[in-house]
């Protein structure tokens, strides 16, 4: 009977080790893929502060003002978009 219950405990006692071994392991692999993910994501630079933008100057033309040093990638349109005059498919989704 005292060997059964060296045995069970035995058995405890690795399943519980083999637990721990997988969640540090785990834990880590999660930290790795996400150093490894922050390192490639485009568009940021080193040491680049998150900070939102201020809302200083006021005025009209506040919302459209770009930041000194940097050439605008966005341009209007040649001709405004033309209303469609029917005969065009229409899309419609959640119907039942």
């Amino acid at each position: 009977m005292e060997i059964a219950r060296q045995d069970r405990d035995s058995g405890l006692a690795r399943v519980r080790r083999i637990t721990v071994y997988t969640g540090l392991s785990a834990a880590a692999l999660t930290a790795l893929i996400s150093l490894i993910a922050a390192s490639t994501i485009p568009g940021r630079a080193s040491g680049a502060s998150a900070s939102p933008p201020s809302a200083a100057g006021g005025g009209e033309n506040a919302g459209s003002q770009e930041p000194v040093g940097q050439p605008s990638s966005l341009n209007p349109p040649d001709q405004p978009p033309q209303a469609d005059q029917g005969g065009g498919s229409v899309a419609v989704s959640g119907g039942s």
